[in-house]
């Protein structure tokens, strides 16, 4: 008797046999790439996993790369997963730093561009007696933002005087912009906030204008100013604004 051959089986056979084909010639490679890892891990792991940061750096930061370097190195050092938002946090915890992009380039290869914080205004703590201590000397970025670096450098922005108070100097530095504009062509040096607001016009005219009304004061200062430019000692002068229509004047 003839025997009729199963050609189900046969089939279900070269399907099979053509599945595993293509993963069969793929073992050597795979045997091969885990060797390497091996070998690589096995003489020296922490090359293997060190991080490779590629820095493009403000040219106004003045701070050195090194001192961004050293404080991302905990995070970076013997990493197979960086952390990009902890190196954005951390970065940007330097007071000199405005802002910090962080983007991977490869699995353990990033890219950080650090856009350095600039100076709208110096600041002097009002409540500080010596200049010396912490906390005590600082700028204002265009933000409106305090920060207090320990790298000061010299700068010729407006000095502004205020206890250290995030809210109150945002208040401030509005007010600043506000009274330059109603000032025209009079440049602000300094503006003291206490009790009082106090501004110093170059070269040397303060105004005092009191914790009231000091916009409507500002703009009689302004008028009562331009009759008496021409003065020579008005350029060392102060003025008191806080009278209702009138002013009085200190040498």
């Amino acid at each position: 008797m003839i025997r009729k051959r199963n050609t189900r089986y046969n089939k279900r056979k070269k399907s099979l046999g053509k599945l595993l084909l293509p993963i069969a010639k793929a073992l050597p490679f795979f045997a091969m790439l885990a060797f390497i890892t091996w070998r690589i891990l096995e003489s020296e792991p922490t090359a293997f996993l060190k991080a490779e940061v590629h820095w493009q750096i403000d040219e106004f930061l003045p701070i050195d790369q090194a001192v961004l370097a050293d404080k991302i190195q905990p995070l970076i050092q013997d990493k197979y997963q960086l952390n990009l938002h902890e190196i954005k946090q951390i970065l940007e915890s330097e007071p000199w730093v405005g802002a910090a992009h962080v983007e991977r380039l490869f699995w353990n290869s990033i890219q950080v561009n650090v856009e350095s914080q600039d100076i709208a205004m110096r600041w002097e703590n009002t409540n500080c007696k010596t200049k010396n201590k912490i906390d005590c000397i600082g700028y204002i970025s265009s933000a409106g933002d305090l920060f207090i670096p320990k790298t000061i450098i010299s700068s010729d922005a407006v000095l502004a005087r205020s206890e250290a108070n995030q809210t109150k100097i945002i208040e401030l530095y509005t007010d600043y912009q506000d009274y330059q504009i109603l000032s025209g062509d009079m440049i602000i040096t300094s503006f003291s906030r206490t009790d009082i607001d106090q501004l110093t016009f170059e070269p040397n005219v303060k105004v005092i204008l009191g914790y009231q009304q000091q916009e409507q004061r500002l703009e009689r200062f302004i008028k009562a100013y331009s009759k008496l430019k021409p003065s020579k000692k008005i350029n060392q002068i102060t003025f008191d604004m806080r009278y209702p229509k009138g002013f009085t004047l200190s040498y």
